[in-house]
């Protein structure tokens, strides 16, 4: 069984060095009162109450989630503000801001995924480090460049990760500056930075060689810009023993989170005045395209975090459904579950798009749904039933699509609830539809519930051998079932199914 992670959160830039293990039951309350786990006591915009982590399980182990609470200047996940209704989940690696800190998830068990910069504090001089200023005569960017920006912002929003973003970036800032040496790179807590790509001598392996006295003056959110003093240190382990004689850390931000770093230097070489300030305005336009599209690719990210959580409660709710079937008659213990299987298999071999097949999977959970409006003693009854009773049984279709009518979720499968017992030839219920006229999820169903009730027991009746069943579903070609799902049932490789119906025989008898 796969241990949980140890995760926290740390200072990556702010007025104080804090840390909050993700631990406990939570939930983990984060602001300035004294009352809360992570104290923010030195920040001025911060809520008393301004936001808390909430643990909660999903399908792949335990999740944290932030939530803001409705705190006045905002919770911001990777730049971007959440809404203070929603809880979004935290992955490693994330930056949490509550102006004016910047935090990281880290798991402290992985401490070596990203490299260490060089801790040159005590060896540079503060005054080597300044703020970059914008020219002075104000004459802007050269033609040539204002295209190799138009370029590059092309380039940039056709990429669909941040990696592909930063190597537009390096790439850019190598060919439109006079700098040898770029980096596109992430601070992270601890020193660590994590490099997206690099050109020249950065992009050799395992060297980073990049002054984290420079990477923390650029989190203040400004370019800073590093010259060499007179005095310093020649042998401390510093940028310094590789001859940088200058370099300039750009800021990528997103609102006043800092997210990455354009990173240039040049060694062994004269500095170079005004020149170095004329390619920074390049750099600082070549970020500002950056952040936007970034920003656009948090965005998406956050969406899709709020969408797989709307996707868990949905399965959540499925799930329960699925129990109370269950619950009403134990010798149909698993046929969901089974059918879905099924169900699931014959789409993949039909090679349906990702979500179609995802929505088949769910209604073949779904199906009998309808099951729950009929009395136990007509689903359990072992002899024969009456033509009353058969007409209860036949209608649970009708009421498992009324049932789940009022989930807007569930709207695309609810026509194979309704038809997935229609038959090919038009002698099914409750619509008597034929051919394709009855919708595919109900056609796909079909042949997948039959399938499974011949291979299990039921009150009335024995299961049958599974060459009998498969037997009975070729004989069934072209009058109950669609002829040329059958072909593609009859591809699936019934392994697993048989596990399933193991498991779900001792969970029955237990």
């Amino acid at each position: 069984m796969a241990t949980e992670p140890k995760i926290v959160i740390e200072t990556l830039h702010g007025p104080d060095v804090l840390s909050l293990p993700l631990s406990g039951e939570g939930p983990l309350k984060i602001g300035r009162g004294k009352e809360n786990d992570l104290v923010l006591a030195s920040g001025k915009t911060v809520s008393r109450h301004h936001a808390e982590l909430i643990k909660s399980k999903a399908e792949d182990g335990v999740i944290w989630k932030l939530k803001d609470k409705a705190s006045r200047h905002g919770t911001f996940l990777n730049g971007i503000k959440i809404k203070h209704d929603h809880g979004v989940r935290l992955r490693i690696g994330d930056l949490i801001t509550i102006e004016p800190f910047t935090f990281e998830v880290v798991d402290t068990g992985d401490e070596h995924r990203y490299l260490e910069s060089f801790d040159d504090a005590s060896t540079i001089s503060g005054t080597s480090i300044l703020h970059l200023e914008r020219s002075a005569d104000g004459t802007g960017l050269a033609q040539e460049r204002l295209t190799a920006l138009l370029k590059c912002s092309k380039n940039i929003h056709a990429a669909k990760t941040e990696e592909k973003i930063a190597s537009v970036l390096a790439v850019a800032a190598s060919e439109g500056t006079a700098f040898g040496n770029v980096a596109i790179v992430q601070p992270r807590s601890g020193g660590r930075v994590k490099i997206l790509s690099a050109q020249g001598m950065i992009a050799l392996e395992g060297t980073p060689n990049l002054s984290r006295s420079l990477l923390d003056a650029a989190l203040e959110g400004k370019s800073v810009r590093y010259q060499k003093a007179e005095m310093v240190d020649d042998q401390a382990q510093s940028i310094m023993q590789y001859s940088i004689e200058e370099a300039v850390c750009i800021p990528l931000k997103l609102g006043s989170a800092v997210v990455g770093c354009i990173y240039l230097d040049n060694r062994n070489g004269p500095v170079r005045g005004q020149s170095v300030v004329d390619d920074c305005e390049f750099c600082e336009a070549l970020a500002e395209i950056a952040s936007l599209a970034i920003a656009n690719l948090k965005r998406l990210d956050i969406e899709r975090r709020h969408a797989e959580e709307r996707h868990g409660f949905l399965l959540g709710t499925v799930a329960a459904l699925v129990s109370a079937i269950d619950a009403k008659d134990t010798y149909t213990c698993g046929h969901s579950e089974r059918v879905a299987w099924l169900s699931k298999e014959v789409a993949k071999k039909l090679e349906l798009d990702h979500i179609t097949i995802e929505q088949v999977h769910i209604c073949g959970l779904v199906h009998d749904i309808g099951k729950i409006g009929i009395p136990e003693s007509i689903l359990r009854k072992p002899g024969k039933l009456t033509d009353d009773e058969f007409e209860q049984i036949r209608a649970h279709p009708v009421i498992g699509e009324k049932i789940l009518l009022d989930v807007p979720q569930l709207h695309p499968v609810l026509p194979g609830v309704r038809s997935h017992h229609e038959r090919w030839d038009g002698r099914g219920y409750p619509d008597g539809t034929s051919g394709t006229d009855t919708p595919l999820f109900g056609r796909i169903l079909g042949i997948a519930d039959a399938f499974d009730a011949m291979c299990s027991s039921r009150a009335y009746r024995k299961k049958l051998d599974r060459s009998e069943v498969l037997h009975e579903i070729t004989a069934c070609s072209g009058s109950q079932f669609d002829p040329e799902l059958v072909k593609k049932f009859l591809l699936i490789d019934f392994i697993h199914y048989d596990v399933m119906i193991d498991f779900h025989m001792t969970q029955a008898s237990s």
